[in-house]
């Protein structure tokens, strides 16, 4: 895992002064595609060849698309479904990134399709980050995966991270495992 954390910190992504060319290039470089398959099989050893390559894209490219930290994303799906692509919760939610089946309809996603549930997942998460970008208090990613798990109307309605169990371990877990990508 240490080697795993090193590459991912070491290869996280572009700075703002490059996004244009690393977005060019990331497909094409196969240390930092290599560090994302070895995250992802750590999470999932039993992934076959052809879905790690289809998550590894899939993840890629959504991350960079709606402008997340592909670290942040590999957290989030691992504390979501393990990357499993047929993980099915108790309450229905579907796939790598575990969409209520509301949630995929209003997406227009393919919840069981593991490109169309990480493209869902990645726009759910940019749009509650863009939601709460002017808050004070509270940070906005920590308001941002409340969110994603218990639903905005949540976060709204308690002026911040709802108070359920389930929910604050959630944030706790997804932040813990994305400050380990981060070699934090």
């Amino acid at each position: 895992m240490v080697g795993i954390l090193l590459a991912l910190l070491l290869l996280g992504g572009p700075t703002s002064a490059e996004p244009v060319r690393f977005a060019q290039s990331y497909y094409r470089d196969e240390a930092y595609l290599n560090a994302y398959r070895q995250a992802v099989l750590y999470y999932n050893p039993g992934l076959g060849t052809q879905q790690l390559e289809t998550v590894i894209r899939a993840l890629l490219h959504y991350a960079h698309h709606y402008r997340l930290d592909p670290r942040l994303v590999t957290a989030l799906v691992a504390c979501e479904s393990g990357f499993r692509p047929e993980a099915v919760s108790s309450a229905g939610a579907r796939g790598l990134g575990q969409l209520m089946p509301g949630t995929a309809h209003a997406e227009g996603v393919d919840p069981g399709s593991i490109t169309s549930n990480i493209h869902g997942a990645c726009r759910v998460l940019r749009r509650h980050l863009d939601r709460y970008a002017d808050r004070s208090g509270q940070g906005q990613l920590e308001l941002a995966l409340a969110a994603y798990n218990a639903g905005p109307g949540a976060v709204e309605r308690y002026g911040g991270i709802p108070p359920y169990p389930e929910t604050l371990g959630y944030v706790s877990r997804v932040l813990a495992e994305y400050r380990s990508l981060c070699g934090r």
